[in-house]
């Protein structure tokens, strides 16, 4: 199944926006910068990758649940998904 949503170009935006968090955090590392501020950056990483996924869930909710219940196909399936993933955002 592909992704839900056609602002692809938002999200990939966004995916490169956390992937250049990621190589900042190595260089904090490798320059052994002080635990506070690597911490933080750690946060702001993980906050921003939550947000993305929101954003998917969001969109697989509207789109590929929402047409599921509708055609009635797979809809059990793809809610136990839905609360599954929904689980995981949660811990």
């Amino acid at each position: 199944m592909a992704l839900c949503g056609d602002d692809h170009k938002k999200l990939a935006d966004r995916i490169n926006r956390v992937e250049g968090q990621i190589r900042g955090l190595k260089k904090m590392v490798q320059e052994d910068r002080d635990c506070f501020e690597v911490l933080k950056q750690v946060a702001a990483a993980s906050g921003a990758l939550r947000s993305i996924g929101m954003m998917i869930l969001e969109d697989h909710l509207k789109g590929c649940v929402s047409d599921a219940i509708r055609n009635r196909t797979n809809e059990d399936e793809l809610i136990r998904q839905a609360i599954d993933i929904f689980l995981k955002f949660t811990k």
